[in-house]
């Protein structure tokens, strides 16, 4: 099912900003919704509006822990830092080799904390632990404030925006990016849209070192 929106433009008086509201739907391969929005994150762009000057956002911690990441899903801006505390009883060791910041924190012990990362270039950071095959996490860095993870939610609501066009992406492990325009004025933006899921809910992948995995002793956690 291709992604479906729609967007009905309410005039709330002569304000300098407006807003962008309205629910998500997250599709499964058989097309029924989903009852959670978990790792749907909503980032707004501006296209032809006012880019608000970006603050290095506080230190990120993504923890490490039932041998998941928490959040899975975050964002940050550039020059920010993040940590990955480890709250597990085993060693971790995060690492990304993607083409964005690669780096390699090296495994670090229980309760203790990563080295802190800091991330320079824009796009979707994809992170893994080089123990454990199936940890993975997902990190936007943004030259936008305005992005919300939407677990917990059942849409997006953004709000002073400053009037103009954006462009509205949408992003789940399971639908890959998806794209749409906004147009912002002096008053609210109502929309609805549709993410359908058509991709593999664990992506393999490789070891920091570029081989495959040791097969797993204990899968049962993940």
């Amino acid at each position: 099912m291709r992604p479906t929106f729609l967007f009905v433009a309410t005039l709330a008086g002569p304000l300098l900003a407006g807003g962008l509201s309205g629910p998500v739907k997250l599709l499964d391969k058989e097309g029924k919704p989903r009852e959670t929005l978990k790792d749907v994150i909503a980032i707004l762009e501006p296209i032809n509006a006012p880019k608000p000057a970006l603050e290095k956002r506080p230190a990120l911690r993504i923890r490490t822990v039932g041998k998941r990441f928490s959040p899975r899903v975050a964002w940050t801006t550039p020059g920010s830092l993040v940590s990955f505390p480890n709250q597990d009883s085993i060693i971790h060791n995060v690492f990304s080799v993607c083409c964005l910041d690669p780096f390699d924190t090296g495994q670090y012990e229980p309760g203790g904390d990563s080295p802190k990362v800091k991330f320079s270039r824009t796009g979707l950071v994809k992170l893994y632990c080089n123990v454990h095959h199936k940890m993975n996490a997902f990190l936007w860095v943004i030259e936008t404030p305005y992005a919300q993870v939407l677990d917990g939610k059942s849409g997006l609501a953004f709000e002073e925006l400053p009037a103009g066009t954006y462009r509205l992406k949408l992003w789940h492990p399971e639908t890959g990016e998806k794209t749409f325009p906004v147009t912002i004025g002096s008053g609210s933006v109502h929309g609805e849209w549709t993410l359908s899921a058509n991709l593999p809910a664990f992506e393999p992948h490789k070891n920091k070192f570029g081989k495959d995995y040791p097969p797993a002793k204990d899968e049962g956690s993940y």
